[in-house]
């Protein structure tokens, strides 16, 4: 595998919430405190330069007052002038709540130096605003989630906040500001039923958006236009089959669009089973732009301003923007879900979800091409575990395929991972102009994806730098004289499928196992002449008679199996393993007699033919019935203890067999 260079860094500060600059790879942007009280751990937000693979360093930091809470969320938004808009999560001081006014939204300032200054001048971090954003006024109540629509040259962005710890959980839409503007401008608020644990926002049109939120086990979506709202809409249930397999349902931890088509969300497993991430296929929708052109032509005739307002799935207006919406269910299409993969038993729960588009779209309408997804998941185990998702276009058909798994950084913090981000990705320039274009924005092109986390434990941010590649897809149709193959980034890291070993091992395990049970039951029963010797290791009230076909008796001896001599019920088979590879052949119409014997030192019954040598000093053999009691029933111990001979065989088997005398040698070894 190719080595991948990490670099990091310890704050004098718990770090909570981190992100990396839409337009800057190399800035990383981390916060997080120890809260309100004399502790001596200052609540800060500090900007760090992620420029080296090797090294992070510090470029700029304001530490907050330490009566208000530390710094739970945080995003970078867009330029302003120059500087950079940080949106933070940061509860006011307990008095300040107390009184029911909680400003918990801030808003803060990142300064750019210009390059003359780059390098003397430090930039500055500095508070603009602050206000609040939530309905509610409980006191224990923060701001838990905070998530902006992906930025786009010209566009609007639109964000959303999340309440954690509220007996009222909602969730608060806001435009983020034009240039020069900081506060946000709220669209409304929409009330839960239960609080969402995660959610996530993307543009999907000039003036439309989608917001995707999920509590443990329902996923919602709402389509939002300019001065319309429409949702939300149940798309996913998780399945409950507690009343027939008895199990928990798993619960849902993070959700994350890749494209308006497409959702990845990751899912835990009921008591610590495990980790899955799914990916689904969103329902299409187009009311929400059919209400956008209606209201436009409406509009044109009045000839007259709207005001902003939020409008449910079954038309009823819900007031002004600033109101608290209720929306009611209806039933509309679901989600699907297309892919799905289990991370390693050693993730027994997740506790984030970072995702980056390797090929991101130039503009919200532009169609999502070919393209690849790099996923990283943290696990409790203090684990980041990423994989390769791919986005396949073909015409009017897309497809998200190959989820597979790249690579597990194992104990990653010495704790728990409170965070994880990765950088933004600028697509390989398709001409010269193009690259032209690139170097004169500033944006330098990567050579890596950077994969930044943090640990709350240990104070600790690591900057993992994942390598990529160019990719051209040599399959695809090019036009004499039109443009080149367009190249695209991949990850260099080779991704692992999924390996038929395992499963192909222990299919054939099961197989041998039933192999052996099902010879050994023959052999028992008599069914099978030995092989794997199963009549010596069970009962004999479990054995029964030998009973192969006609032509199935001894092995090796079809003679001594077609003799009549030997014919009785349950003499085939009778002592198979003595009698192979012995020359009895019938002779004048008779088989060979047979003469068993044990041996003197191994005391190992022996077989031989009649007119075999023989010791002229042994007592002459006897048959069955010529024996005395004793010596019958020594040779049934003998017989038995070797495997040769069971009770439900009785004695008639014994016809034709002469017996030598065993005296001393009774109890001796046999086998």
């Amino acid at each position: 595998m190719v080595p991948i260079p990490s670099a990091e860094l310890r704050t004098s500060y718990s770090l909570y919430s981190l992100e990396f600059d839409p337009e800057d790879a190399n800035r990383l942007i981390v916060a997080g405190g120890g809260g309100p009280g004399n502790h001596g751990v200052g609540n800060k937000i500090t900007a760090i330069d992620a420029s080296r693979p090797d090294t992070l360093d510090i470029v700029s930091e304001i530490e907050l007052s330490r009566d208000e809470d530390s710094v739970a969320t945080l995003v970078v938004g867009p330029r302003n002038k120059d500087s950079i808009l940080l949106y933070a999560g940061v509860n006011s001081s307990a008095e300040d709540i107390v009184k029911g006014k909680n400003e918990h939204f801030r808003v803060f300032s990142l300064d750019q130096p210009s390059k003359a200054k780059a390098s003397s001048e430090k930039p500055n971090i500095t508070e603009l605003s602050r206000t609040s954003l939530f309905a509610t006024t409980e006191k224990d109540t923060y701001q838990r989630v905070l998530r902006l629509s992906a930025p786009f040259p010209g566009s609007a962005q639109v964000g959303a906040v999340a309440t954690g710890f509220s007996k009222e959980p909602e969730i608060a839409l806001f435009d983020v500001p034009n240039m020069g503007a900081a506060t946000p401008k709220l669209r409304g608020n929409l009330e839960l039923v239960k609080e969402a644990v995660d959610m996530d926002i993307i543009q999907t049109g000039d003036d439309s958006y989608q917001l995707a939120y999920c509590d443990e086990y329902e996923m919602r979506t709402m389509n939002i236009g300019k001065g319309i709202s429409e949702g939300p809409k149940l798309v996913f249930t998780m399945p409950d089959e507690a009343a027939v397999t008895g199990n928990a349902r798993p619960s849902f931890r993070s959700v994350r669009y890749l494209t308006p088509d497409f959702l990845l969300a990751v899912a835990n497993l009921p008591k610590g089973g495990g980790v899955v991430l799914h990916g689904f296929r969103m329902p299409k929708n187009d009311k929400i732009h059919n209400k956008l052109k209606e209201k436009e032509e409406e509009e044109a005739k009045k000839g007259n301003g709207s005001a902003d307002s939020t409008v449910t799935t079954d038309g009823d207006a819900k007031g002004t923007a600033g109101e608290t919406v209720v929306a009611r269910k209806v039933e509309e299409p679901k989600a699907r879900l297309c892919i799905s993969a289990k991370l390693p038993s050693s993730v027994t729960r997740a506790t984030g979800l970072a995702v980056r588009n390797l090929s991101p779209p130039a503009s919200p309408t532009a169609k999502q091409g070919d393209a690849q997804f790099v996923i990283a998941v943290t696990g409790q185990d203090s684990s980041i575990t990423i994989y390769t998702l791919d986005h396949q276009s073909v015409a009017d058909i897309n497809l998200i395929v190959n989820l597979f798994k790249v690579t597990t950084f194992k104990n990653v913090h010495n704790g728990p991972i409170s965070g994880v981000a990765f950088s933004y990705v600028v697509p390989p320039a398709d001409s010269t102009s193009d690259e032209k274009a690139v170097a004169k924005k500033g944006s330098v092109r990567p050579e890596y994806v950077k994969l930044a986390s943090i640990g709350s434990v240990g104070n600790s941010c690591i900057v993992h730098s994942l390598p990529l590649k160019k990719f051209v897809d040599k399959t695809a149709q090019t036009r004499r004289g039109g443009a080149p193959r367009a190249a695209r980034y991949v990850l260099a890291l080779k991704s692992q499928a999924p390996s038929p070993k395992g499963l192909l091992f222990f299919t054939a395990l099961i197989t041998l196992f039933i192999g052996i049970f099902v010879q050994s039951f023959l052999e028992i029963k008599g069914y099978s002449s030995p092989m794997i010797g199963a009549r010596r290791f069970t009962p004999v009230s479990w054995q029964q008679n030998p009973r192969y076909g006609a032509g199935q008796g001894v092995v090796g001896n079809a003679n001594y199996a077609n003799s009549e001599s030997l014919n009785p019920d349950g003499v085939h088979g009778f002592l198979a393993s003595l009698l192979a590879g012995k020359d009895l052949k019938v002779q004048d119409g008779q088989a060979k007699k047979l003469i068993l014997n044990v041996g003197a030192k191994d005391g190992i019954v022996q077989v031989s033919g009649h007119d075999a040598e023989v010791d002229s000093t042994a007592p002459t053999p006897k048959e069955w019935d010529e024996l005395h009691e004793t010596q019958k029933k020594a040779w049934k111990e003998k017989l038995k203890a070797a495997g040769h001979w069971g009770e439900g065989m009785g004695e008639t088997i014994f016809k034709n067999i002469l017996f030598g005398e065993l005296g001393a040698v009774v109890g001796g070894l046999v086998r």
